[in-house]
């Protein structure tokens, strides 16, 4: 088992039924189309190794084959000519230790397949502004599902509680 999937199982553990959102840190542009050196979340890349952008790290118990679920961009050879090369679907997998992977543009239209009648949600607000539209949009959603016995996660925890505990003890 690697560093990455220990650290991530012992947050399984922690935190108990319910579901764990980490999404990467927003592209910090200097000017039009000139972006600053990329620096990666620290939470996701302490849970993953993945340095990069417009990705989403999904933790949960909750699912029976989808305990690791990976949000990144496909491959695209015209964009990685220019931005450098991207993991993908494949490399989410088998680089990254993902139970499967999907486009991040799918996030929205995934995320309430693992949200519903979960009891609670650890997420961390107000860290990336397209996460939090994309997270709210979608407990909205699933609070207008209770009549279809589709219910809303009804606690949102600090995502870091219970990982900034773990990383006071740092590994070997």
């Amino acid at each position: 088992m690697s560093e990455f999937a220990a650290r991530r199982e012992q947050l399984l553990q922690a935190m108990g039924e319910g579901v764990a959102l980490f999404p990467s840190a927003p592209v910090a542009l200097r000017n039009h189309d000139v972006g600053h050196p990329y620096r990666q979340d620290s939470d996701l890349y302490y849970l993953t190794g993945l340095d990069e952008p417009e990705s989403l790290l999904l933790l949960t118990n909750q699912h029976e084959e989808h305990r690791v679920v990976l949000f990144v961009r496909p491959k695209k050879r015209e964009r990685e000519i220019w931005d450098g090369p991207r993991a993908g679907l494949e490399g989410a997998v088998a680089d990254f230790g993902a139970d499967v992977a999907f486009p991040i543009e799918e996030l929205a239209e995934k995320l309430p397949d693992y949200l519903g009648n979960v009891e609670r949600l650890h997420y961390r607000l107000a860290q990336n502004r397209e996460a939090d539209a994309i997270v709210f949009d979608c407990l909205n959603h699933l609070r207008r599902g209770g009549r279809r016995g589709v219910n809303a996660p009804e606690t949102v925890i600090d995502s870091a509680m219970h990982l900034h505990e773990m990383r006071l003890r740092k590994s070997a």
